[in-house]
């Protein structure tokens, strides 16, 4: 377990759920960066929660904690969601 990390609001994790019940592509901003994420499952593994999925660009596996997540764009639509604003 990392002791470091921020669980994300409700709000949020709700996103991620419902775009893994979809298979739905989201754009995530880490670290500055953006990702594109096919989402096909949102877990909490001990205290902590991560977000899996596919690369739509190179199939790569992504697996991602959330709270590495600054930003969160819906791919096909101009709306974003900031975890400490939800």
């Amino acid at each position: 377990m990392t002791h470091d990390y921020r669980p994300v609001p409700c709000a949020l994790y709700d996103i991620f759920e419902v775009a893994a019940m979809r298979k739905q592509r989201l754009v995530l901003s880490i670290d500055g960066r953006e990702q594109e994420i096919l989402v096909h499952n949102v877990y909490a593994k001990g205290a902590e929660e991560f977000l899996d999925g596919i690369d739509p660009t190179s199939n790569a596996p992504l697996h991602i904690r959330l709270d590495r997540i600054e930003k969160v764009f819906a791919s096909s639509a101009n709306k974003s969601y900031i975890p400490s604003q939800c």
